[in-house]
């Protein structure tokens, strides 16, 4: 079982409450598969080159330069969860191999779901 991160778009650290289009918070969680646990490992602040975003209430997740940037700033996490993402993120993200999912849960409950998932995944097809 392979360990991976979650990037989550979290303003408050609670609960999964950012669009992608509006995200300049994540908070980075790292999961152990082997015992099942998962800890924050960092937040991650994102801080455009040249632009100045405080007050900026415009969505940019069309603006392929942002999105890129966001790319690269998460790239060691495998997931993305926020609270909408456009099709336009969506498709530039894949080129990075991120999934995307979109929920409005609080953090722990995201993060359980997924590690069910990735059980699932590893435990292979049940007769």
């Amino acid at each position: 079982m392979k360990d991976f991160k979650i990037a989550a778009a979290s303003k408050d650290g609670e609960r999964v409450d950012t669009h992608f289009g509006f995200a300049d918070v994540y908070r980075i969680i790292k999961v152990n598969m082997e015992d099942k646990t998962w800890t924050i490992e960092r937040v991650q602040e994102l801080n455009f080159p040249g632009v100045e975003t405080t007050g900026d209430t415009r969505c940019w997740g069309r603006d392929e330069g942002r999105v890129t940037f966001t790319a690269e700033a998460l790239k060691d996490c495998k997931y993305l969860l926020v609270s909408k993402i456009g099709p336009h993120p969506q498709r530039v993200l894949a080129r990075y191999n991120f999934e995307c999912l979109e929920t409005n849960m609080e953090l722990g409950e995201a993060v359980e779901k997924i590690i069910e998932f990735e059980q699932r995944l590893d435990d292979g097809p049940q007769n």
